[in-house]
């Protein structure tokens, strides 16, 4: 609904503006460099446009905001994703990387991290020590980051099968004057149950409180396996590898295996667990990997200790911690959904389509076809003047541009989901075209004489109704969940409402009307009824 250069340097600008000052919440010892590299960005996006040379400095502007952003973001998540298949070798080489990408500290804090990693599956625990203890009282490390080096201390004693030691510590730190985070409790929760104590491994589940939290779904699964396989719960871990499966493709087959094999072996059944460990190591080549798998192996050969627990004597935890899971599921289904959505895909579809067929740079049909199509689905006076009513509709799937499209779809791809999960498939495709309609009323009421293309206001409408489901759904989020997002989704609206009134060719009435109406539509609008009872790898856990 804007100029293509306006809207190009309104979101450039918008990003921009959140890097700094989500980088200038971090000490300034610590993140000087990356925040330097936010403000030069900004400087030469804004001193472009002062010197009227914006296409110069949006140019300058988009090539160093993604030199700074995008390359430090796949490393970090290589890295991360080499450190979830045990490969210490791809994890070495990405984090050799991390001080070149993330100026300063941050990237000598997190190349030596995973240096540490590398050195405690070398069995050189004293190297790991050292290179941790640099970090231990580090005063410009923020507070988010205080736990990482415990946390990678205890990777260690897990990597080195220390459990005791992972339990002492974890101790220590419980009853010590020190907050223990989500992920030292899923640690401790792994020690205790490699230990037989399967009561303490269910507690520390519930005390990380992941149900009320938004993590991956495939990630939450893997801290979960462990527990589950280990108390011999094969049902659940077939689902929790089903889900890994259908959602993290990186994890390797074979640390499937390993934890299927180690839960057979709980359940007695040692031939077929011999089976899948066996399978598992002529599938990796990966060295700490198959050492676990070599361990696992050989106890299969040793007498089970008369007091290990049995599987039915730890089914209520089992029972217990499935529960949460499956609320924890459902929450992230509701406001962090990965799975896919016909009707969102097929709007997305047909608005690209529309775009490619009237857009005046690709003219696939020639000049005439796309001029055509543009003027005749454009929102104009003629709409109201001259009765064109199609107008109302056909203008949310032109856009003026490559980035103001993009921004449109990836808007509709991420609250689209949310929205058909809170109000079902019918009433989410009514409230984007009736919302859309109606920003496109308020536009030509308040705005005459200003064309608008674009599905920003059906997408504000569907952003609208989003923060008006997730009001209604007070009893099934968490509160302190729904409530941080319902002032974050208010601070987009706020944001989006001044920052629309800097640029005269932003259609700014077709925007607040798209999200008042949207709003209005899902406060009277009724929500399907949740369901927790459906898990599996395709995330379906909402019916209606």
């Amino acid at each position: 609904m804007t100029d293509p250069n306006n809207f190009s340097l309104f979101i450039l600008l918008l990003l921009v503006v959140i890097s700094v000052a989500v980088r200038m919440m971090q000490p300034i010892r610590w993140g000087y460099l990356m925040l330097g590299q936010s403000l030069v960005t900004l400087a030469v996006v804004v001193g472009g446009t002062l010197l009227k040379q914006p296409l110069i400095g949006q140019g300058l502007g988009w090539f160093l905001f993604i030199i700074f952003h995008i390359p430090a973001w796949y490393v970090f998540r290589q890295s991360r994703r080499a450190m979830t298949s045990m490969n210490t070798v791809a994890m070495l080489r990405y984090g050799r990387l991390l001080p070149y990408l993330f100026w300063g500290a941050p990237g000598k804090f997190w190349r030596d991290m995973t240096e540490a990693y590398v050195a405690y599956a070398s069995d050189k625990k004293a190297m790991g020590d050292q290179i941790l203890e640099r970090w231990q009282n580090y005063p410009s490390l923020p507070k988010q980051l205080k736990d990482v080096p415990v946390q990678y201390r205890l990777y260690g004693q897990a990597l080195l099968w220390h459990w005791q030691g992972v339990v002492d510590e974890f101790e220590k730190l419980r009853f010590g004057a020190h907050k223990v985070s989500p992920a030292l409790y899923f640690m401790a929760s792994r020690a205790y149950i490699e230990l037989g104590q399967y009561a303490k491994s269910a507690e520390c589940l519930k005390q990380a409180k992941f149900e009320e939290s938004i993590n991956p779904l495939d990630s939450l699964a893997l801290s979960l396996l462990p527990f589950f396989a280990l108390c011999g719960a094969r049902g659940p871990v077939a689902k929790l590898l089903n889900i890994i499966g259908e959602t993290n493709k990186d994890l390797p087959y074979s640390l499937s295996l390993y934890w299927f094999g180690r839960c057979l072996a709980k359940e007695g059944e040692l031939a077929q667990a011999r089976e899948s460990f066996n399978q598992a190591m002529d599938l990796t080549d990966v060295p700490l990997l198959r050492k676990r798998l070599e361990t696992a192996i050989a106890k299969l050969d040793e007498v089970v200790p008369a007091d290990e627990f049995s599987i039915d004597q730890c089914r209520k935890e089992v029972d217990d911690i499935w529960k949460l899971f499956t609320r924890g599921a459902f929450i992230q289904e509701i406001l962090s959904p990965r799975r896919s959505s016909i009707l969102v895909n097929g709007l997305i579809a047909a608005t690209i389509i529309a775009f490619l067929l009237s857009n005046k740079y690709f003219q696939p049909f020639g000049a005439r076809f796309s001029y055509d199509m543009f003027t005749f689905g454009a929102l104009t006076d003629d709409t109201l003047t001259k009765n064109q009513y199609w107008r109302l509709v056909t203008y949310l799937f032109l856009h003026g541009g490559i980035i103001h499209i993009c921004v449109n779809l990836l808007g509709l791809q991420f609250f689209g989901r949310i929205a058909e999960n809170v109000f079902g498939s019918v009433r989410f495709l009514a409230i984007y075209f009736v919302g859309g309609i109606l920003s496109g009323i308020a536009h030509l009421l308040l705005s005459p004489g200003l064309i608008a293309v674009g599905a920003s206001g059906a997408i504000l409408a569907i952003f609208g109704a989003v923060g008006a489901g997730i009001y209604k759904l007070k009893d099934v989020l968490p509160a302190d969940l729904r409530k941080r997002y319902l002032y974050f989704m208010l601070a987009i609206a706020l944001s989006q409402v001044v920052l629309d009134q800097f640029d005269k060719h932003i259609a700014a009435f077709a925007h607040l009307g798209g999200l008042i109406s949207g709003f209005a539509l899902g406060m009277v609008t009724s929500i399907r009824t949740p369901s927790v009872k459906k898990v599996d790898g395709t995330q379906r856990f909402v019916e209606g």
